[in-house]
């Protein structure tokens, strides 16, 4: 009884060893390849415009010191103190445009991180990440490149919040803002073009891959996506010229788009090398 007792307990062990070792297995299989990480472009331009912001409310509090008698920065200017409080008003300006800047940067920054996240942690180790690629043809840089069995899917992503409106290829962002005892105002905001951005880029990867002597001959298509990263946008989509998506629906996505051009294994890896030797 005793020995029965010994031989299920160890067979329950190595079937929970066997469990742990196949979801390790899983793990490692189910990993997508990432080449290269998110957000230098992006995460150095709002420390840049944080710093100038910083210098400005800096130079903002030294005025204001300057006139302020038993300070120790206190400046006598007589006559000329008029234009001294006048000076007060472009390093406020400057402060307030730089900072609007910082917070975009910052948003973008965090969009793109969701991004990355998300795809390495649902796609299959069939398909490799390329995120902030920065191309020198002087066009700025691309959010996202997936490069996939069944295609190559270049992502731009927005993190805007509030309702977002297409009209085919023209964008515009509207906020509510309503007082108690008020009607509600909408203001629009206008967006530049994301699904234009989206298919610029495609085109720059287009011809990244194609100016490969492995790839010359082949036609490749390239898949533009808008993707909304914030959770709290509320799209009015209208006559889209590529898919846009919410950032839940993007892996599904992309595994599910039929092509009628088949990568290997080999030949995304190829790819991804021509980019990164790009960039």
């Amino acid at each position: 009884m005793t020995r029965w007792a010994n031989d299920t307990a160890h067979i329950k062990y190595l079937d929970m060893e066997h469990q742990f070792l196949r979801m390790c297995i899983c793990q490692v299989v189910f990993t997508m390849k990432v080449f290269k990480e998110p957000g230098s472009y992006l995460k150095r331009k709002a420390i840049q415009n944080l710093t100038i912001t910083a210098l400005c409310i800096i130079v903002f509090a030294v005025i204001i010191l300057s006139d302020i008698p038993h300070s120790p920065l206190y400046i006598d200017v007589g006559r000329y103190e008029g234009p001294r409080a006048l000076l007060l008003f472009f390093p406020f300006l400057f402060a307030f445009y730089f900072f609007r800047k910082y917070s975009g940067y910052k948003q973008g920054y965090e969009g793109e991180n969701k991004v990355n996240k998300i795809l390495s942690s649902t796609l299959s180790d069939d398909y490799c990440l390329i995120d902030d690629v920065m191309v020198s043809d002087g066009y700025g840089n691309i959010d996202h490149v997936v490069l996939g069995p069944n295609g190559v899917f270049v992502i731009e992503t927005k993190n805007y919040g509030g309702k977002i409106i297409c009209y085919g290829d023209e964008w515009s962002r509207q906020n509510t803002s309503k007082k108690p005892g008020s009607f509600s105002r909408f203001i629009h905001f206008e967006l530049g073009s994301p699904s234009k951005q989206a298919k610029r880029n495609s085109m720059r990867i287009k011809r990244i891959i194609e100016s490969s002597k492995t790839f010359k001959s082949r036609r490749i298509w390239v898949e533009g996506i808008v993707v909304f990263a914030n959770q709290n946008a509320d799209l009015n989509i209208n006559n889209p010229t590529l898919p846009i998506l919410k950032i839940g629906e993007l892996p599904s996505f992309i595994v599910t788009r039929k092509s009628s051009i088949q990568f290997t294994l080999q030949e995304i890896e190829l790819m991804g090398k021509e980019i990164l030797r790009q960039i």
